[in-house]
């Protein structure tokens, strides 16, 4: 099931370690007695946030400009 939440989201930011801080962000915010947003049978802390993401409870600022942090790596050939 966590494998389709992150495609989902990767599909809507495109950026995996912001949706991995947004995610660890509110884990830890839920693991603070914070209360969850969605309602689901998993009581992982982590699949609960991914869901909040998909459904749009939990968003991350500025998502347009996670577009221009892509790198643009170029390979060295070998002498």
């Amino acid at each position: 099931m966590k494998g389709k939440l992150y495609e989902i989201l990767m599909n809507r930011y495109g950026n995996k370690y912001a949706i991995s801080m947004a995610v660890a962000k509110r884990a830890e915010a839920l693991n603070e007695l914070s209360k969850p947003l969605v309602k689901t049978e998993d009581s992982n802390l982590v699949t609960i946030a991914l869901e909040e993401m998909k459904e749009g409870y939990v968003e991350i600022k500025n998502a347009e400009m996670l577009k221009v942090l892509v790198a643009n790596v170029k390979v060295a050939k070998k002498k």
